[in-house]
């Protein structure tokens, strides 16, 4: 059975016109909403934004962005010098008024080229030839007792080696031990210079003797190899047994050198015994090579001419 159409739109009409009554009866759509009310829509109408990564007031003054710094340029390269001549023993020694900084600089570059003998030089040249403070000279010394050990002696020709004596004075207590003592200290001596001197050890015996419990005094001087030759002070010590003598020459050994090159060099004398340290250190590494050659040439130098005798007086 079919419906008509006529009654089919009224039914259309009667559906859609009663929900709208049904849903729209109770609304105003004539009377403004209150000022609460428009206040609440503001709020749940903007709620429902995302916010804005800006500042919430409008007039605020902009952020201050720096300026960026300058980039400072590189620093240039140190200069290494003329690498394809041989080194030699007074090297960087021109480049001491720059400073130990700079000294220890360029010694570190030339160990980072694989330079070790001239990285050696430069970190001799720290403590004999600028003025460094007690940091760079331990950074300096700790780096010639790296570097020593695994390098050649400077002098590998025995002929080479500068000649100068190794003197001892003693009483009989020690006449039979203090040869053989001296005698190697004489070639400890040789091995701190790097083969750069030969050393003759001398002993001289007292006709005096002390008794086996007093202490025995011995002297020590070096000098050049001749008889008239230019020699050192004399320094005495006393040692109570035969195992602390070795000991005993060693550091006044130590002394004497230091002391001549003090007095009588322009280099910077070299750094003192530490408390309780060895003195075999101290020859290697305190006392560079070239500081061992400048003093063993100096006990080879001609004497000093007497001094004249005084014109005689006119006769009147």
């Amino acid at each position: 059975m079919r419906i008509p159409i006529l009654v089919v739109l009224l039914l259309i009409l009667i559906v859609v016109g009663g929900t709208w009554w049904k849903n729209t009866r109770t609304m105003d759509f004539m009377t403004p909403p209150s000022e609460a009310k428009l206040a609440e829509i503001r709020v749940k109408v903007e709620s429902s934004f995302p916010r804005a990564d800006v500042a919430g007031d409008a007039i605020s003054v902009p952020a201050v962005v720096p300026e960026p710094q300058p980039v400072p340029p590189p620093k240039p390269a140190i200069d290494l010098g003329d690498l394809s001549k041989p080194p030699n023993l007074l090297d960087y020694g021109e480049l001491a008024p720059q400073g130990a900084a700079h000294m220890i600089e360029l010694a570190m570059a030339l160990e980072e080229n694989g330079e070790f003998k001239r990285a050696l030089l430069a970190w001799e040249r720290v403590i004999d030839f600028t003025q460094p403070d007690d940091a760079q000279t331990v950074t300096a010394i700790s780096s010639i007792k790296r570097l020593r050990p695994t390098l050649p002696d400077w002098n590998v020709k025995p002929e080479a080696a500068v000649a100068i004596s190794l003197h001892a004075g003693a009483g009989k207590k020690f006449a039979k031990i203090l040869p053989s003592v001296l005698e190697g200290v004489a070639r400890d001596l040789e091995m701190a210079a790097s083969g750069i001197i030969k050393v003759k050890a001398t002993v001289t015996v007292g006709k005096t003797s002390t008794l086996d419990k007093d202490p025995t005094p011995v002297a020590l001087w070096l000098a050049g190899p001749e008889q008239k030759s230019i020699s050192t002070e004399v320094l005495s010590f006393t040692v109570d047994s035969p195992d602390a003598l070795r000991q005993e020459v060693m550091e006044t050994v130590f002394q004497l050198v230091r002391s001549h090159l003090k007095r009588s060099t322009a280099y910077t004398p070299p750094v003192g015994l530490a408390e309780g340290e060895n003195p075999q250190a101290a020859l290697d590494f305190h006392i560079t090579r070239l500081c061992w050659s400048e003093f063993a040439t100096a006990m080879n130098l001609p004497p000093p001419p007497p001094p004249l005798p005084p014109p005689p007086k006119k006769r009147r």
